[in-house]
Parts: C-alpha cells; structure tokens; sequence
C-alpha cells in the first residue's frame, strides 16, 4: 500500500510534549482500510493486527498489516461472528497477541455483559472460543482492552472511565482470576500492551493532549510515561502496541482522525527502557 502525504495545514500532529520519546513518523488509512483498523492494535513481530468497527455503518472488521511496508495484506470486512451477533454483541475494542492468536475485547449493544474472544492471528476467522463477563467483573460493560502476559500466561483487562484497578485471566482457560489495585485513576483507557514487566495504556483522556500510562501488575503501581498532542483536529486515541523496530520505533499508537482517517503513530522508546 502507498503511504499517503497530508498537506501540513491540516495539523494531524502527534508530537510529543513530555516524556523522553520522539515521535517517528506516521502511516496514513483510508476507506476500508480505516473501517477495519480504527480501534486495537497488536503485533508479532513482523505484522499489525488490527480491529475496526463504524458503528453508525454496522462495519465490523480485521487487518492484518505489514510492520515494515505499512501495507495491509490481509481484511476481513464486515466480520462480526454470529456466535457473538445473536447475543448483541457489535463493538470491537482493543486486541492482544498470544501464541498465532488474537484476544479481542467485545462489547454488546447494551454495554451489560463484555466478552473476550479469541481469533487466528493466520487467518482472523474467530476461533469459536470467547468468554462472557458479567457485572461482578466489569460492572459497567465496557471492555475497552486487554493484553497478554506472555511470561506468566495472563491476560489483563481494565476500564474505560475512572479506572481503579485491572482484572486479571488466565490465557489459555479465559478464566477470571483476580483484581490488582492501582496507585492512580486514568481516564478513557483505550488501549494496553505488555512489555517488560509493565502495562503500557493509551488514554483518550483530553481534547488535545493524549497520556500514556505504565502500570505495574506486581505493585499496582501507575505512572505518566508521555503526554502526546494529537492536533487541531478532532482525533481519538485508540489502541497502542510494542515493538522495538530497526529505525527506533518502539511505542506504536492508533490515533483516529475524523471522520475517515487513521494514523499510527510510532515512537522511540523512553530514555533507559531498552
């Protein structure tokens, strides 16, 4: 795919404004390349992959994109499952990798009863495994990411508004676990990924400016990583995922810029983390 070039008056942005990253560049989507990408995002290794969904034109989607051309060599348009359909289940959120599969946090029509469901990194046809979340877990029926633990064979979850604490499965059952309490409250969590220990969010959390947010599964303990500006246009942070890149990418962060735009932004990482 082409990566498109944007008239600078158009002040897309990106920049950083604290924090020790630098901001790289960023790769432009359009059509239904955007449908099907505009909200999670994981990686391994060598490709993206993406979830989409456009409420208002009942899109639903995945992509798998190439890391290093930045083309997408892989959709699956208006893809929602019927095993997940008939329970009124119509928002994909944010993803994670694990071992050739995707983990994808669902949302149903009502924001009542959340799911993870699981999909093949090979193909993006769901798997047929999925797990439903009732209130004593997610409360408020919103289920805006998760990320892998590859280590320990986990698999976090938290929330999108006034988030205290994330939740803690088991990778391989989807079975609940735990909660882990955290040290502060972040707000408009879109998106997560693990990396060296530690949770990385992606906050939609301000008009302009955009936060990153570490959390530590051990301690609980949470601190600001970097304050983004996302531009003088209307734009939502969505997911984020990890991944050091020969160029100096590390941090690599969907950014939706309305109405039928996406970015992914990549930067290097702090100082002292590599």
């Amino acid at each position: 795919m082409k990566k498109n070039t944007w008239p600078k008056a158009l002040d897309f942005s990106g920049r950083v404004l604290s924090g020790d990253s630098r901001l790289v560049d960023s790769r432009y989507y359009t059509g239904t390349d955007f449908y099907a990408s505009a909200q999670g995002i994981t990686n391994d290794g060598a490709y993206y992959y993406c979830t989409g969904t456009v409420l208002p034109l009942r899109f639903h989607g995945l992509s798998k994109i190439d890391m290093r051309t930045g083309r997408v060599v892989m959709k699956k348009e208006r893809y929602l499952p019927e095993e997940l359909a008939w329970q009124n289940f119509n928002h994909y959120g944010g993803c994670t990798y694990f071992e050739n599969k995707l983990y994808v946090a669902v949302e149903d029509q009502n924001r009542l009863h959340p799911c993870l469901a699981v999909f093949s990194a090979e193909t993006l046809e769901f798997t047929g495994q999925y797990r439903i979340l009732g209130p004593a877990i997610q409360p408020n029926g919103n289920l805006p990411w998760c990320a892998a633990d590859k280590d320990n064979r986990l698999l976090y979850t938290g929330y999108f508004n006034h988030c205290d604490h994330i939740n803690v499965f088991n990778i391989d059952t989807l079975a609940f676990l735990r909660h882990i309490p955290i040290s502060r409250v972040v707000e408009h969590t879109q998106g997560g990924e693990m990396w060296g220990g530690l949770i990385y969010i992606s906050c939609h959390d301000t008009w302009r400016k955009k936060h990153i947010y570490s959390i530590d599964p051990a301690t609980g303990e949470t601190k600001l990583v970097m304050e983004r500006d996302a531009g003088r246009n209307l734009v939502e942070s969505e997911g984020i995922t990890i991944c050091p890149t020969p160029d100096g990418a590390f941090f690599h962060q969907l950014d939706v810029i309305y109405p039928f735009t996406l970015a992914i932004r990549r930067y290097t990482a702090p100082k002292g983390l590599l």
